[in-house]
């Protein structure tokens, strides 16, 4: 094939030859790369296989304009990745690197070998190819500086993320990752210091400056200088040694990809556009639950096929671990650690799968009779073979793992299927959840207080029942903490005093009000949640609720997103959403100055669940006297209280959850730690308790601060009906 660039051009034609000193060798090269990619390929298909050897069917092909979204601002753009400033820069350095490179190799290639012989168009040449060489260049050196640090962060830093309990994480197949990687770059710069040299030696001789332009290729024109007084022979013989080292890297790297850990280059984007576009921390219920024999999720077979896929998009890098509270205060639960043993075990499993699929029994075989093939034969092995079923009751359900995971896997529905199996068939869970079922079965509440009871903190208040009057604007919906814990009324007289005074309408159902449900779903009994769903949803339906107010993010979380599964559609609002609108529109006006220091603990099921979270600083800020302040871990990557997941219920080992939240609290100095959750009110203010600090630090409601702002008179305190 001919070529009509020189090695050095000038004069506005300035350009280089592709396969200068290597002429000979192109046919081989065509022959190693069909090799490289047939290798690829098969690597590919037999995984493929796997993927599709377990699980049940499950369609994340709809919506086809949001998932290309999703792979384009996750997959490409690399958002989530960005989230973290150092893995973040790392990540992004060797990606966006690679991706210039691969398509400037691309471009290179196309051009020589389709339209310059075919077509005569030749375009790198003159300035166009100069600043090509100086892109090709700078982001090679991009790649090279993300290679280095991840070299160090992994190797000399040792974060704990990327191991388990200070056990590393690392394995051969990380360190051949990255040697790949900086081979490809490390010889590429190589191949371009030895091609200056020993193009500027043949056409200008020894003695001449290199020309002015070649600095453009700024790595390679600095690396050439290296070899001043090498011979042209020599120069050519160590280029060409390391043109095909380079080669045998690169496709040594395309042949890798599939059997190592760099396949997340393909699982990672897939799962970014197989994400789940229901709502944040959505959980899917059983379906006809009455119908259902067994419940929940013992095999790996009886996830869906995406749920399994999800562990092999896992790249181990730790985001989820980084943050989650169960793991952060010894206990048994590592998000990463469960997503990757129900990984190994489907490498164990699913062979078996592929192979049961592929090869069918002989014909007219008839398989071994129930007691022969059950004699001597090892008993078939579950998903609690492999995953520690302690982690899987310690998880708060937080969210922390799925809102920074950059592989978008979804851990909690793993977890919550897990727990339903344990709860609804095997009736083996923790006695406090027993004795907090059965008070929800007989009483409709946690705590098993009489449901009688339910509407006797606003009795004296004012506050009619939507039985007294359906004609209201809002429902406010009260919930069980609102309604029989002591702590917890007092935010609902609060929030009803807040609604009088700025003239909402509004009213309760009172006694004819059942829990959310969201403890028992999240504890893996859907069976009483969906009851307890169902029979407020016929009862708020009954009334024509339109707009649904709730001072609990648990219960506003529900009925916003879980309700619409059983015909329960509303406009669903938290108390701090609708404070905040009120302030906005001048119907609340603040009398009293609060002094101290704020700082606001974002509820899980209100910030990383609903992304609520400027709303309750917009309303702290605008209280005359108060000095807002951050803690440490805010916004989507706050700390959780401990109490989500139905943990509100249950006995916690090693450290308490709450006593480090309330540390971070106390590091900032607060006075006053401002919470938008009956739950989180209850755990901090324990925590502030347990780190005695009652003298000098408080937690509130949201409510409660700005009731207090308002000046609003006391009212006579609630009938304490906990001690009834």
């Amino acid at each position: 094939m001919e070529h009509n660039i020189p090695p050095i051009a000038a004069g506005g034609n300035e350009g280089r030859e592709v396969f200068w000193n290597a002429h000979s060798f192109e046919p081989l090269l065509f022959l190693f790369t069909a090799i490289s990619m047939a290798i690829f390929a098969y690597g590919v298909y037999k995984r493929w296989q796997l993927w599709k050897a377990m699980g049940k069917d499950e369609i994340r092909w709809d919506l086809l304009p949001e998932r290309l979204k999703s792979l384009f601002m996750n997959g490409f753009l690399q958002l989530k990745t960005w989230k973290d400033a150092y893995p973040g820069l790392m990540h992004g350095l060797i990606f966006f690197g690679f991706f210039v490179l691969i398509f400037g190799a691309a471009f290179d290639a196309g051009e020589f070998h389709i339209t310059e012989p075919l077509f005569g168009w030749a375009f790198l040449r003159g300035q166009f190819y100069l600043n090509f060489s100086f892109l090709m260049d700078l982001f090679g050196l991009f790649v090279l500086i993300g290679v280095l640090m991840a070299a160090y962060r992994r190797y000399i830093q040792k974060p704990d993320r990327l191991g388990y309990k200070g056990t590393s994480d690392n394995t051969t197949d990380d360190a051949i990752a990255l040697l790949l990687i900086g081979g490809i770059i490390v010889t590429g710069f190589a191949i371009e210091a030895l091609r200056i040299h020993a193009t500027l030696v043949e056409g200008a001789g020894v003695d001449k400056v290199t020309p002015d332009w070649e600095y453009y290729s700024f790595i390679g024109w600095f690396l050439a200088k290296a070899f001043n007084g090498m011979d042209i022979e020599a120069a050519k013989t160590w280029h060409s040694i390391r043109w095909w080292t380079h080669t045998f890297v690169a496709l040594g790297f395309i042949a890798y990809i599939p059997y190592s850990r760099l396949l997340h280059i393909i699982t990672t984007p897939a799962n970014h556009f197989m994400m789940s576009l229901k709502p944040a921390g959505y959980v899917e219920p059983i379906r006809d639950i009455e119908n259902q024999e067994s419940f929940g999720v013992s095999k790996l077979e009886e996830y869906t096929w995406k749920q399994i896929f999800d562990s092999d998009a896992c790249t181990k890098c730790g985001r989820c671990q980084d943050g989650c509270p169960a793991y952060l205060t010894g206990k048994h639960l590592s998000p990463k650690k469960l997503v990757q043993d129900i990984k190994t075990f489907w490498l164990e499993q699913a062979p078996l799968a592929a192979t049961k699929a592929v090869v069918p029994a002989a014909e007219g075989e008839e398989a071994a009779a129930p007691a022969e093939a059950a004699e001597g034969a090892a008993p078939e092995k579950t998903l609690f073979d492999a995953v520690d079923l302690h982690a899987v009751w310690d998880c708060t359900n937080c969210m922390y793992c799925m809102e920074n995971c950059s592989s978008s896997i979804e851990h909690i529905q793993k977890m919550i299927d897990i727990r339903r199996y344990k709860v609804l068939t095997e009736a083996d869970f923790a006695p406090e959840l027993q004795l907090t079922y059965r008070n929800m079965e007989n009483n409709s509440n946690p705590w098993g207080i009489g449901a009688h009871l339910r509407g006797d903190w606003a009795k004296e208040m004012g506050v009619k029942t939507l039985a007294e009057d359906p004609n209201v604007e809002y429902m406010f919906y009260v919930g069980c903490s609102g309604s029989f814990d002591d702590r917890g009324k007092k935010i609902s007289v609060a929030f009803a005093k807040i609604l009088q005074a700025a003239g909402v309408s509004f009213g309760i159902l009172g006694t004819e009000e059942s829990c959310c449900g969201d403890s028992a779903m999240r504890g893996g009994n859907d069976y009483l949640f969906q009851a307890q769903a169902q029979a407020n949803i016929e009862i708020m339906n009954g009334y024509g609720v339109k707009k649904v107010i709730a001072i609990c993010p648990h219960g506003y979380n529900c009925i916003k997103k879980d309700y619409p599964n059983f015909g329960g559609n509303y406009e669903v609002y938290h108390h701090t959403e609708i404070i905040a609108d009120l302030i906005a529109k001048g119907k609340i006006k603040f009398t009293q100055p609060q002094s101290g220091t704020f700082t606001y603990h974002d509820s899980c099921f209100l910030g990383r669940y609903n992304h609520v979270y400027d709303q309750p600083r917009s309303i702290l800020n605008a209280i005359p006297g108060t000095n807002v302040v951050e803690m440490e871990r805010n916004f989507s990557k706050s700390f959780c209280c401990g109490a989500g997941g139905a943990r509100m219920w249950m006995e916690e080992h090693g450290d308490r959850i709450n006593n480090a939240r309330t540390d971070q609290a106390i590091a900032v100095n607060a006075s006053t730690v401002a919470v938008g959750c009956p739950f989180c009110l209850t755990m901090i203010s324990d925590g502030i308790k347990d780190r005695q600090k009652i003298d000098s630090m408080v937690a509130l409601d949201i409510a409660e601060i700005v009731c207090k702002a308002m000046g609003l008179e006391e009212v006579k305190e609630p009938v304490d009906v906990c001690a009834v």
